[in-house]
């Protein structure tokens, strides 16, 4: 994974159209509490203008030259995820890039905290709150266990959490969960 981790910074560090990324998922979450075993990587990627032409000229062209095999996945008009490139580096680890499509989004990408994740590799990860919020839209069971240890064992601004999860339209989920691990 560290090899991967290391192609996809200097992608993403050398695209002259990204306004921000972070990384998400069981990596962001690692940064936070106990580490859980994780085989991806997730990154939330801020661009200026997100449409299709811009993904695919910029970061989707450049992983394929570094040798990533990859789609631009394009999601219906319903969906929290409007475009995502699924790609897998040659030493077959899967990566998701998901394009900010909200404004809160973006500010939780903005907001992000550089932290070393592993030995020499320091990123951006989303903060706390913000990565409860990103699970609570996605909600799998994997991301419901996320969030309670986040809730659990982390530090973070309960009112800032409180107002980014009434944006995001996921506070009444959040209130649910904190009331059945006794935190309310």
């Amino acid at each position: 994974m560290e090899k991967t981790l290391k192609k996809i910074i200097k992608i993403l560090d050398a695209a002259p159209d990204i306004e921000a990324y972070a990384i998400i998922g069981g990596l962001a979450v690692g940064g936070w509490v106990t580490p859980r075993a994780t085989k991806d990587i997730d990154i939330l990627v801020e661009l200026p203008k997100t449409d299709r032409t811009a993904i695919e000229r910029g970061i989707l062209s450049n992983l394929i030259k570094s040798g990533f095999e990859s789609v631009l996945k394009k999601g219906d008009p319903e969906d929290d995820i409007k475009f995502c490139i699924k790609a897998v580096s040659k030493e077959g680890v899967p990566v998701d890039i998901i394009f900010v499509s909200r404004k809160w989004e973006g500010e939780v990408v903005e907001d992000a905290f550089k932290i070393e994740l592993m030995k020499g590799i320091s990123l951006p990860i989303v903060k706390p709150e913000g990565l409860i919020v990103l699970k609570l839209r996605a909600g799998s069971f994997q991301d419901i266990a996320d969030i309670s240890n986040i809730l659990v064992e982390a530090d973070y601004d309960l009112q800032k959490l409180l107002a980014l999860a009434k944006r995001a339209r996921v506070d009444k989920k959040l209130l649910r969960l904190m009331k059945r691990l006794n935190l309310t």
